[in-house]
Parts: C-alpha cells; structure tokens; sequence
C-alpha cells in the first residue's frame, strides 16, 4: 500500500490523535478540510523515502545548479522535465541534504543492522489496521521499519525521525514528549500486536537524525515507563473520539468561563 493510500484511509491515526489532544475541533477541521505539508513535512517523507524504499528514491531526480535563468542551466533543467515530473525535480542543496542523512544513517552499526534485518527480511512502510475491541474504534499505524522475525530484533518496532533540535539524549528526550513520539510508540505496538499475534513486539526503537551538519545520528529504545504514558494518552483519546463520533460533537476549549491562573513557572516582576 502506498503512502497516499494510506493517509487515505479514515481509520483513527497517531497524527489525528496529535490533533484530537488540543481539541476535537482541531482534529474535525483536519478531517474536513486536510493539511498542506510543510516544509519539513517534505522534507521527513523524502528522507524516508531515500532510507527506507531506495528503489523508489531513484524516481528523484537532483536539481540543476546555477542560476536557472541562463541559458545553459535553463537547457539543463529542461532535459530533467523531459525525464521527471516537477515535483520529483529536488533543489540540488536538498538533495544533497538527504543524501548525507541517508548516509550517515547508515554509518552508524545499529541503524544500519535495523533497517537491513527490515528491508531484507521484514517490512518497511508496513500499514497495520484493526478495531479496538473496548471502544470499537478503527485505527491505523505505518510503521518504518519491522525487523525480520528471525532477526535479533524480533521484538521491536522501528521508527525513523528527523529533527532539528538535536539528537543528544537530553534535547531528544524532550522531543520525545513534545511530539508525542511515546504515545506513536504505544499506538504502533498496540496496532501491530491486534494484527500479529504469531509475531508480538514490545519494544519501540527510534532513529534520529539531525537536519543539519554533520547530520549526527542517536538510536534509542523508549523505556516501559515512556510507553505506557503513551498507552494511557492512548486509551483516553480512543474513548474522546469514540464519544465524538458518536454524538457528532467537536468541542474545542469548552463553552464556559474559565479560571485562568499563571503558569507554576511565573515569578513577580516586580519586587
């Protein structure tokens, strides 16, 4: 399955739940009207697309340099428009960009023997879906990279991030909670285990990689606390949704006055 297709789909993503947890009018106005990726979403999904599914990165095509109003670059880009589709034309500093990600991702020994066990003898881009049982809720997951079952990771999800904050262990950790990668992680595992018994998994491993020289890489497996923080988000945001759907009701802040109060970290200005 394609990742169009997928994103197709209605089922109840981990994406959605990232709008559901600000209000059930954000994740409704989502549903009605879509998203337009941004900058970095682009970015993420060609990156994947070089790491995970190299046969289909050879669709890419590398920008022409220069000024592309000469004359000789103008003839250059034609030649590319002749072979690809404008949007699968990359500007040249972008895709040299993912090219050194890809790379340094696969320098590092414990990504690289992650993604090989998947692509060789596993799954990558995998679409799971399956009803939650307790609030009938139809979810979904695509999930990076599943490590072949006779592989010494048969016991793990794989995840690819990109990120521009950092991927040090103490800045990643925040990244971690700010993008709700733990909640990914429980909603993931929960997925792939309704739809493989034979194959359960447990652990949840993230690959992060920097946007920027020298596009250091981390690996990291979420602790069982980290999960099952995630699982609780995901619990109650099943329940929010369930409710939603069936009542047709998308609140967003609530319709009363409330208190407001500063923030614990406020201290007096003024002495």
């Amino acid at each position: 399955m394609n990742n169009e297709t997928y994103h197709a789909r209605p089922e109840l993503s981990n994406s959605m739940m990232t709008k559901l947890l600000k209000s059930p009018a954000h994740l409704k106005y989502y549903l009605d009207n879509g998203q337009e990726p941004t900058p970095a979403m682009i970015l993420g999904t060609q990156v994947h697309t070089a790491l995970l599914e190299p046969g289909e990165w050879t669709q890419y095509a590398r920008g022409v340099e220069g000024d592309r109003r000469t004359k000789a670059v103008k003839a250059e880009h034609q030649k590319l428009l002749e072979q690809y589709s404008p949007d699968q034309i990359i500007k040249h500093e972008t895709y040299d960009q993912i090219e050194a990600m890809v790379e340094s991702v696969l320098l590092n020994p414990s990504a690289a023997t992650l993604l090989k066990s998947a692509q060789s003898d596993g799954h990558v881009e995998e679409s799971v879906f399956y009803t939650d049982p307790i609030t009938k809720v139809s979810c979904k997951a695509r999930i990076d990279a599943v490590p072949g079952a006779s592989s010494m990771y048969n016991d793990c999800l794989v995840d690819f991030k990109t990120t521009g904050t950092g991927a040090d262990l103490e800045t990643f950790s925040k990244t971690v909670f700010n993008f709700g990668y733990h909640r990914q992680a429980a909603h993931y595992l929960s997925c792939w285990n309704n739809t493989n018994p034979d194959n359960p998994r447990d652990k949840f491993i993230i690959i992060a990689c920097e946007k920027t020289p020298p596009y250091a890489v981390a690996v990291y497996e979420l602790d069982n606390g980290s999960v099952e923080m995630g699982a609780y988000e995901v619990a109650r945001l099943k329940e929010l949704y369930a409710e939603c759907i069936a009542t047709d009701t998308w609140e967003a802040y609530g319709k009363t006055i409330q208190t407001l109060e500063l923030p614990s970290w406020a201290t007096p200005r003024i002495g």
